[in-house]
C-alpha cells in the first residue's frame, strides 16, 4: 500500500531555488564555509574538565566535570559537576567546514559501513551490535501495555474496539491517582492509518497498512495576554519503549543500588506492578500542556504499546506520521475517533471534529518529543522547513519541503536531534556511525538521524531543549551546537542527571515541565523572548545553571565528594 495523500491544503512549497540549496546541503553533505552558527559553536566550545566525580545511574562510571560553587550565585562551597562530553572530534587539520555537518551525513555514513563490510572482522562486530538495535528491538519489551490489568490490553494489529483502550480515567484510581484523569471528560480515543515502513515493506515482504491509536484531548485555548484564547495543538511523541497507556506504579524506581558494589542495577520492566517505566512522567507532561489550554494529541509510535506493525526504530517514517495524522484529522480518511461519550466516527463521519474546527494548516501547531520521540520530531520539522529525504530508500531523493506555516516550535527532551557525530560514548552504542550507516543502506530504517536535521536546525522558528547533564544520548555539546543554529525563541534547560527524565529529582522535573509549557505558549503567541530564563554566557556558565539537586545515585557524599567510585 501506499502512504495516504496529505490533502493539497498542507502542500505549501517554499520556492524552487531555496528548496534546491537545502536539500543539495541535506543529501550530499556539501556545506564547506564557515556559517554564523559554527562560530557560535566555536565560541561556545567547552574548556577542559577540571575535576572527577562518580555519576550513578546509567553510567556507573567516574566522569570529568567542572568544578562550580553551589548554593545561591554559585557563591558556596564548590563541588565537582560531572558533564558527558561527546567521543567524536575533527582532527587539528580538518578543513572541511563543519565537521558534524560535513561528516556525517547519509552518504559518508554509508560509505563507512561498506567500507566496514570489506574488512570480515569489522563487520562481524558492526552487525552482531546492529542486530540488537534491529526490530523487534531487542533493548526493550515493547508490547507491555495490559500485562500488570488485563483491562487496557488488545491485539494492535487486529481489529480493535477503541472502548477497549484505557482512558484517562482509568489513572484516577488508587494507587496511581494521576493528575491526567481530570482530562477525561475532554479525551477522544484516536485511531489512525499509515503505511508499513520501509524495513517491514522491503526487508520482510509485509504489505497491507497498520494504526497508530492514542489520545486527542481538546484543550481551552491559550491565553494570549489581550483577552482572547488561541486554539493550538501540540504533538507529543513518547520516549522508547513509551506506551501511551501502560501503568507505573507510583512508588516504582527505575533502578536499585547493589549494596556490594555501590553501583545501580536497572528493574526489569514489566513486573508485578508496573508495565512501562516513565508513563507517569510523561501523562504529566501531556496534562500540563492541556491545562496550559492546549489541545494534546499523543500516540503510541508504530510497533510499541496500542500501535500496530513489527518496526518501532525507523524515526524518519515516524517523523512522517504526524503529518499523516493531521492529514487524518482534516481529511477524514483512515482514521476513527472514539468521543468522550463512547460515539464512534470513522471516515467521512469523523473529519474536521477535532483540530478546533480548522484545517491542518490553520492551527497553530508544536511538536515535541522525549529520547526516540525528539528523533521523529527533529525530522518532521526538517520534513516541514528543509526538505523530504527518502534516507531509508534504496537510491535517496529528496522533495521540496511541506511548508507548513502554522508550525511554531518543538520540544526536545533528552535529544537526539543534533545527529550522529553528536552522539555520546556509551557502551552500547560504540561504533555507533558504522552500525547508523548499516541500518540504512542495509535495513531500510533511519535510526539516530544522521547530520541532517542540524544542517537544517537555522530553519526552525524556535526550539526548547531539556535535557541531564550525562546524558548518553546526545553529548552536551550537541545541544549547544543545536541551540546555536535556532534562531528563533529558544532555551536550554539542565540538570544534574542522565538520559532518563524520570530519574531526576521531583523538583528537576517539575522546573523542566514549567519552563517546556512556558515556551509552548510564548511561541503560540508571538513572544520573541523566553521570560525568566537562567543566563549563561560560554559553556561552563550554562552547566551552572543546573540547581544543586541531584539524581540520587549520583549525590556527592559529602562536602567536597570524593574521586574514586564506590
Amino acid at each position: 500500500m501506499t502512504a495516504q495523500k496529505i490533502p493539497s491544503t498542507l502542500l505549501l512549497h517554499r520556492r524552487a531555488a531555496a528548496f534546491t540549496l537545502a536539500a543539495g546541503a541535506l543529501l550530499l553533505g556539501a556545506c564547506t564555509g564557515p556559517t554564523e552558527a559554527q562560530r557560535q559553536a566555536t565560541a561556545s566550545a567547552p574548556p577542559p574538565t577540571d575535576c572527577t566525580a562518580w555519576v550513578g545511574t546509567d553510567r556507573n562510571a567516574m566522569m570529568g566535570g567542572y568544578l562550580l560553587g553551589q548554593g545561591p550565585k554559585g557563591t558556596g562551597a564548590k563541588e565537582c559537576v560531572p558533564v558527558l562530553m561527546t567521543a567524536n572530534h575533527p582532527p587539528p587539520d580538518y578543513a572541511g567546514g563543519d565537521y558534524y555537518i560535513s561528516e556525517f551525513t547519509d552518504d559518508k555514513l554509508k560509505a563507512r559501513w561498506r567500507a566496514c563490510k570489506e574488512d570480515p572482522a569489522c563487520f562481524k562486530r558492526i552487525d552482531a551490535q546492529m542486530q540488537r538495535w534491529l526490530p523487534p528491538n531487542k533493548e526493550r519489551a515493547t508490547r507491555s501495555t495490559g500485562v500488570v490489568d488485563p483491562s487496557g490490553r488488545i491485539d494492535p494489529d487486529g481489529n480493535v474496539d477503541l472502548k477497549q483502550i484505557r482512558r484517562p480515567a482509568f489513572f484516577a484510581k488508587a494507587p496511581y491517582r494521576e493528575g491526567i484523569a481530570e482530562a477525561d471528560a475532554r479525551t477522544w480515543i484516536v485511531e489512525f492509518t499509515a503505511p508499513r515502513d520501509a524495513f517491514e515493506r522491503i526487508d520482510l515482504k509485509m504489505t497491507g497498512d497498520i494504526k497508530l491509536r492514542g489520545w486527542y484531548i481538546e484543550g481551552a485555548g491559550i491565553d494570549d495576554g489581550k483577552g482572547k484564547k488561541v486554539r493550538a495543538l501540540a504533538i507529543m511523541a513518547p520516549g522508547g519503549g513509551g506506551q501511551l497507556t501502560a501503568i507505573q506504579h507510583p512508588d516504582e524506581a527505575a533502578y536499585r543500588i547493589d549494596e556490594k558494589t555501590g553501583k545501580t542495577v536497572p528493574v526489569s520492566f514489566p513486573n508485578a506492578t508496573t508495565e512501562t517505566m516513565g508513563q507517569r512522567w510523561w501523562r504529566e507532561n501531556l496534562h500540563a500542556l492541556n491545562q496550559a489550554g492546549f489541545d494534546v494529541l499523543a500516540y503510541d509510535r508504530r510497533g510499541e504499546g496500542l500501535s500496530g506493525g513489527f518496526s518501532d526504530t525507523n524515526t524518519l517514517e515516524q517523523g512522517e506520521d504526524v503529518f499523516r495524522a493531521l492529514a487524518a484529522l482534516e481529511g477524514g480518511r483512515g482514521l476513527r475517533l472514539l468521543s468522550p461519550s463512547g460515539e464512534l466516527f470513522e471516515g467521512e463521519t469523523a473529519r474536521g471534529r477535532l483540530l478546533a474546527g480548522m484545517k491542518a494548516n490553520e492551527i497553530p501547531l508544536m511538536l515535541g518529543g522525549y529520547s526516540r520521540g525528539s528523533m521523529s520530531a527533529a525530522w518532521a520539522m526538517t520534513k516541514n522547513y528543509v526538505a523530504e529525504c527518502t534516507f531509508d530508500m534504496p537510491q535517496p531523493s529528496c522533495t521540496p519541503p511541506k511548508g507548513l506555516k502554522n508550525i511554531h516550535g518543538a520540544i526536545l527532551l533528552s535529544s537526539f536531534a543534533s545527529g550522529a557525530g553528536y552522539v555520546g560514548d556509551s557502551p552500547d552504542l560504540a561504533d555507533r556511525n558504522l552500525f547508523l550507516g548499516g541500518m540504512a543502506a542495509d535495513h531500510h530504517i533511519v535510526f539516530y538521524p544522521n547530520s541532517s536535521t542540524l544542517a537544517g536546525m537555522d530553519r526552525w522558528p524556535a526550539a526548547f531543549f531539556g535535557k541531564g547533564l550525562w546524558d548518553r544520548a546526545e553529548t552536551l555539546e550537541g545541544t549547544v551546537a543545536a541551540y546555536n543554529r535556532i534562531r528563533g525563541v529558544k532555551e536550554i534547560v539542565l540538570a544534574r542527571g542522565p538520559h532518563s527524565i524520570e530519574t531526576w529529582p521531583a523538583s528537576d522535573r517539575d522546573y523542566l515541565r514549567e519552563r517546556m509549557v512556558l515556551f509552548a505558549k510564548t511561541v503560540i503567541v508571538g513572544g520573541r523572548t523566553m521570560p525568566g530564563a537562567r543566563p549563561w554566557k560560554d559553556f561552563k556558565s550554562l552547566v551552572a545553571t543546573t540547581p544543586d539537586s541531584w539524581e540520587p545515585s549520583s549525590r556527592p557524599k559529602g562536602p567536597a565528594q570524593a574521586a574514586k567510585a564506590p
